[in-house]
């Protein structure tokens, strides 16, 4: 049996901490800040000067001249703009990572009323990455400076932090903490027992959906030791590795089907070639989430873009928060322990 002591040493060894500069780090995100802030000034400038002269042009007004050069100024102008603003958000982030919070592991294990975030580590890179995609769909060129400098973990991170801390377990060999959740390091040997006893003291347990065995063994243990209530399952996959992960805990649980869009019709749906099937032009990064009612029955709340009319930054923000807000209300509606 492993003692304490020993058990703080093993896991302060296998922490990134070492390789953080808080120093760097917050120097990274002034820096990264102020090359956002800058971006988007000239790159928004440049839009609307741009559409000026297109405007212009179009109307054959005079100085007919001037506007034509005004509009090609505006395209390196624009994609310098943007440059800096793409390179402010990367900065930023690796600033957010040197000086993200890891816990001292022998006091995490035993803290109450946190929501414990639970994915497969190979789905860290899809996380720590910060959407583009949400700019398109006709929202035009300055959506782009509007979109945030948050990661998909620090967004999930940001959304159920109203329940409590969100704390994870840091993916072995990691150079720098991914920011988001505050993370703690645990040997491999160990990671069962800590595992089962954060989910034993979560007010909320957050699980991403894999069909991995580690993945697969804290769905399982989540059922046996939480109130169906407190679990609450994400769904970053696609469908078929959705109904891969729901064939193999079939007999644990049943859960939905994959939910299908409200509007196929509408034109962001094209039709393929092979079989006709339809595809979505682009989706979000979390596509539902599934909460459990009494005897564990699931309902999956699917964010689904082909209601949305424009696509834009500001229109997505808005549907996420109509369909995640009631079931975080319901969770925060929760005592803060079992």
């Amino acid at each position: 049996m492993t003692n304490g002591n020993t058990y703080f040493l093993r896991n302060n060894d296998r922490s990134p901490r070492g390789r953080q500069d808080r120093a760097v780090g917050r120097r990274l995100i002034v820096v990264g800040w102020v090359l956002r802030v800058s971006g988007a000034v000239f790159g928004l400038g440049s839009v609307f000067v741009a559409q000026a002269s297109v405007r212009h042009l179009l109307e054959g007004t005079s100085h007919r001249g001037g506007w034509l050069t005004a509009l090609l100024v505006c395209v390196p102008v624009f994609f310098l703009g943007w440059g800096a603003f793409a390179l402010g958000r990367v900065w930023a982030q690796s600033g957010r990572r040197h000086t993200a919070q890891i816990l001292d592991p022998l006091r995490a294990a035993h803290s109450t009323g946190h929501v414990l975030y639970l994915r497969p580590f190979d789905l860290d890179q899809v996380m720590s990455a910060m959407p583009l995609e949400l700019s398109g769909g006709g929202a035009g060129a300055a959506n782009l400076f509007f979109l945030s400098g948050r990661t998909q973990e620090e967004d999930l991170v940001r959304r159920f932090g109203r329940l409590g801390r969100v704390v994870a377990i840091g993916r072995p060999g990691e150079q720098l903490p991914e920011a988001g959740a505050e993370r703690m390091y645990v040997a491999d040997h160990e990671w069962q027992r800590v595992v089962s006893g954060l989910i034993a003291r979560a007010r909320v347990v957050t699980l991403s959906v894999g069909t991995g065995r580690g993945t697969v063994w804290e769905f399982v243990e989540s059922l046996r030791v939480l109130p169906p209530e407190r679990l609450v399952l994400l769904v970053y996959c696609d469908r078929t590795a959705y109904d891969a992960f729901r064939e193999v805990v079939a007999e644990r649980c049943a859960l939905p089907e994959y939910p299908p869009p409200a509007r196929p019709e509408r034109p962001r749906w094209e039709v393929l070639m092979n079989g006709g099937r339809k595809r979505l032009l682009w989706d979000f990064a979390l596509k539902g989430v599934i909460v459990f009612g009494p005897d564990w029955q699931p309902r999956f709340v699917r964010f689904d873009p082909s209601t949305l009319r424009v696509p834009s930054v500001f229109s997505v923000r808005k549907l996420l928060r109509r369909e995640l807000d009631p079931v975080l209300d319901r969770l925060e509606a929760l005592p803060p322990g079992r």
